[in-house]
């Protein structure tokens, strides 16, 4: 009998798919900041869609928008050490029925892998999209996987409340 399933990522039968998802986003990310490295000089821009969103070759030693310049042990630690609670957290089963709660930690953690990777062999991240239309910091695949892995992990924490305050004032009228 196969393993029964408990949510989109956190059911043993395929629970390869965490990772896999860890994976594609750090492959994803690594082989369009290779490209960029490779083929752009820093501050060489190309429109991909004029007026919105350029294509910009950036290096950045720090955080977003630049803060914490230098800082790259604090990064490449605090790295590891989100690595190391996600791995724990998801092995003692508490993202069991949460699909929403596993996959943004997966892209969470795909994009901090992402960037760590560069700090660990740049000392510095590569950075590339640039939008155009809003005064913005120039970001990478690694930092829209961080961006929408937190956008899904408190969107599964509103469903959750939400689902929890319906079931207390269901009791309440009970």
């Amino acid at each position: 009998m196969g393993k029964q399933k408990t949510g989109f990522f956190a059911f043993r039968g395929d629970k390869m798919l965490f990772y896999l998802l860890i994976a594609l986003v750090v492959v994803l990310d690594q082989v369009m900041k290779y490209y960029i490295r490779a083929n752009m000089d820093v501050t060489e821009s190309v429109p991909l869609w004029e007026g919105v969103i350029n294509l910009t070759s950036h290096r950045n030693p720090g955080a977003a928008f630049g803060i914490l310049e230098g800082q790259q042990w604090f990064f490449i630690l605090s790295t590891a050490a989100v690595v190391v609670g996600v791995i724990y957290f998801r092995a003692k089963g508490e993202l069991k029925g949460r699909p929403l709660m596993e996959i943004g930690l997966a892209l969470l953690m795909g994009g901090a892998i992402g960037n760590a990777i560069d700090r660990v062999l740049f000392g510095v991240v590569t950075d590339f999209f640039d939008l155009q239309f809003v005064s913005f910091a120039i970001f990478n695949i690694a930092d829209v996987a961080i961006n929408i892995g937190v956008g899904l992990m408190i969107l599964s924490m509103l469903i959750e409340w939400l689902q929890t305050r319906k079931s207390v004032s269901r009791e309440e009228e009970a």
